[in-house]
């Protein structure tokens, strides 16, 4: 079979999940499944997968699953039962009442607490609860919604306690020390191109004005507590951290610009605002007493999957796996969310507070979400793993390479904007399309972190527009229907951002030789 041929049909797979997401409007995880059953037929019969090849791809794909799904569900369980014991609420009325002026209350909210929310949970979430605060409020719904998807974007890659993160490390067999400066720059980007675009949305070029004595500072104070928090290794915080911090810079600035002589009281429900925000500081307090626990024990107690080497019919190999995708007990963001759950459980049942039907409750809705983002990405990592363990990616890699040359880095980005919006996370784009950017970086002969890096976070700034996340969006604000309308506000923007990162890309790659 001739390159032409094998180049076509490396590429149907992928046409068919743009056809069934863009055209016949499946689910990702019906898309998922076709596109997954196509990639199995032509791996077998034209690219010679055998039978080994394919139960390694696909126990690849169920380690993927797993090591991801059990962030996620942690991390959707933490959230439920903080927002349903109302701690949630606790925290954004006190933001509310320290923040009367409507312009720092809608760029704080949009675009920095939502960072915070996706550091925790992500997946929808963040746009989910805080649009209909912003309505609340008394801003425009669309505009509401689109800040609140655009806003939290920046805060994608490391957030979910870094699950998208650490998934791309090891799709592309880059550690995570490599990956971190390359995904500090181009997320310090994402956060000043996120941050005016939300003031953009709030009023067009006045706002970006307004936006200037905020964005610029606050971008510069959380680009340098990122750069510290990956520095010493802490990639679970790397969102959570400098929303923290952005949120603190943001406040200050606004109070040392305010005129208000009244000193306002804090809020307090059932819950009072240290007791809210208890969970989340034992989030940050065990991260950093892992990071100093000693190598061994965090590396040596750890659950890994063991895979032997493959070859294909047509001469592709793959090196055996010896440690693939190990959860750490000392180290797996999931145990983190666990002990900040039960730490959560403690607080309410001493505020008494407590009600099992509301913990039955978050429980359900934890189940709900959960299952479909796992059969999610337990068919779509099928499907790239499959993909990449029979040659075609690899292949269909080489044909891009050849054909663009040193100017492919100028588009790479766009990309990792297309996978988002065709799988609606970050996790997923980075399993669909993580393997296919390393090796065109290889073909090139540049560093391949740094096109992982472009990959994760301008995907991570492409989910604000994915057809999923903005019907999740629509449907908590009561907007369906106008879907299409927030998408509009939003494309412009993104793709701005995406060009800025493949400049950025470019010059590391071909300029700088960064990592060469």
């Amino acid at each position: 079979m001739n390159n032409t041929m094998l180049t076509i049909l490396s590429l149907l797979p992928i046409l068919s999940l743009l056809l069934c997401l863009i055209v016949l409007k499946l689910s990702v995880a019906k898309a998922g499944a076709i596109s997954l059953a196509l990639a199995l037929v032509i791996a077998l019969f034209a690219f010679g997968m055998n039978a080994l090849g394919l139960s390694v791809a696909v126990g690849k794909a169920l380690s993927v699953a797993l090591f991801v799904s059990l962030i996620v569900w942690g991390a959707l369980l933490l959230y439920h039962l903080v927002s349903d014991f109302k701690a949630i609420d606790v925290i954004t009325k006190n933001i509310t009442i320290f923040v009367e002026d409507k312009f720092v209350a809608f760029v704080l909210l949009a675009w920095l607490f939502t960072g915070l929310l996706q550091g925790m949970a992500g997946f929808g979430v963040p746009a989910v609860i805080v649009a209909p605060i912003l309505i609340a409020l008394g801003f425009n719904p669309v505009k509401s919604l689109a800040a609140a998807l655009l806003g939290h974007s920046w805060a994608v890659t490391f957030g979910s306690m870094g699950a998208a993160f650490f998934v791309i490390s090891n799709i592309t067999g880059n550690p995570p020390e490599a990956l971190g400066i390359p995904m500090w720059i181009f997320n310090t980007i994402a956060h000043v191109g996120t941050g005016f675009g939300v003031c953009w949305l709030y009023d067009g070029f006045k706002g970006v004005k307004k936006g200037l004595a905020y964005i610029l500072p606050v971008s510069i104070i959380m680009a340098v507590v990122q750069y510290f928090t990956i520095f010493f290794g802490l990639y679970a915080l790397g969102t959570i951290n400098p929303a923290l911090a952005g949120l603190a810079t943001m406040f200050i600035l606004y109070k040392l610009r305010a005129r208000a002589e009244t000193k306002p009281r804090l809020y307090a429900g059932d819950l009072t605002l240290v007791q809210a925000l208890l969970p989340y500081a034992t989030i940050l307090a065990v991260s950093i007493l892992f990071s100093f626990l000693p190598a061994d024990l965090r590396n040596n107690i750890a659950v890994s999957f063991r895979f032997p080497e493959t070859i294909t019919a047509l001469g592709y190999s793959v090196p055996a796996e010896t440690n693939y995708m190990a959860i750490r007990l000392f180290g797996h963001p999931s145990v983190i969310l666990i002990l900040a759950s039960v730490v959560a459980i403690l607080i309410y049942k001493r505020a008494k507070v407590w009600d099992s039907g509301v913990f039955r409750g978050a429980v359900k809705k934890t189940v709900k979400k959960g299952i479909p983002a796992t059969i999610a990405l337990l068919f779509l990592g099928s499907m790239s793993l499959i993909m990449k363990d029979s040659g075609m990616t690899h292949h269909l890699a080489y044909q891009v390479a050849d054909v663009t040359g040193r100017f492919y880095p100028l588009s790479a980005p766009f990309l990792g904007v297309l996978a988002s919006f065709l799988t609606g996370n970050n996790t997923n784009s980075n399993v669909l399309f993580g393997y296919f950017q390393h090796t065109i970086a290889g073909r090139l002969d540049v560093s391949s972190a740094v096109m992982s890096a472009v990959q994760s976070i301008s995907g991570a700034v492409g989910v604000s527009i994915g057809p999923t996340l903005v019907l999740m969006g629509a449907t908590a604000t009561k907007l369906t229907g106008q879907e299409s309308q927030i998408i509009k506000k939003l494309i412009g923007i993104v793709l701005l951002i995406a060009l800025v990162m493949g400049i950025a890309n470019f010059i590391l790659l071909n300029v700088m030789h960064y990592g060469a």
